[in-house]
C-alpha cells in the first residue's frame, strides 16, 4: 500500500513500517485464530470419539450385564426345580416310611399280642389255671 506524500503528514516510511507490523500482527492473529480453530475442531473430534467409546463401551456393558442376569435366571429356575424334585422325593420318603411304620407298627403289635397269648396259653395249661 503506498500514501500520497504531502507535507503536513506523517513520515512515508513510518507509516509503511506501522501499516507492516499491523500486517504482521494480523497475520499473527489470523495463525492464532487458525490454531484455535483447529484446536476446538480437534476437542471436538476428541470429544465426539470419547463419547462414541463411552456408549461402545456402555453398551457392552449392559450385554454382559444382560447375559450374567440371564445366567443367574438360569440359575434361578434350576435351584427352583431342584427344590421341587428334593420336595417330591422328600414326600415320596416320607410317605413310604409313615406306611411301612403304620404297617411295621400294628404288625410288631399282632405279634406282641400273639406271643402274649401264647405265654398266657401255656401259663393256663401248666397251672391248670383257667381264664375265662
Amino acid at each position: 500500500m503506498n500514501f500520497k506524500e504531502v507535507k503536513r503528514g506523517y513520515a512515508p516510511n513510518e507509516v509503511d513500517d506501522y501499516i507492516t507490523s499491523l500486517e504482521r500482527m494480523i497475520a499473527s492473529y489470523k495463525e492464532k485464530d487458525d490454531a484455535i480453530k483447529n484446536a476446538i475442531v480437534s476437542a471436538q473430534l476428541a470429544a465426539d470419539n470419547i463419547i462414541k467409546n463411552a456408549k461402545a463401551q456402555a453398551d457392552e456393558y449392559r450385554l454382559q450385564i444382560g447375559r450374567e442376569l440371564e445366567r443367574m435366571r438360569s440359575e434361578i429356575e434350576r435351584g427352583r426345580v431342584k427344590i421341587q424334585e428334593f420336595y417330591e422325593m422328600y414326600a415320596n420318603v416320607i410317605r413310604k416310611y409313615f406306611i411301612n411304620l403304620d404297617n411295621k407298627a400294628i404288625s410288631d403289635l399282632n405279634s406282641c399280642l400273639n406271643e402274649i397269648d401264647r405265654l398266657v396259653d401255656r401259663l393256663s395249661i401248666e397251672s391248670d389255671f383257667k381264664l375265662s
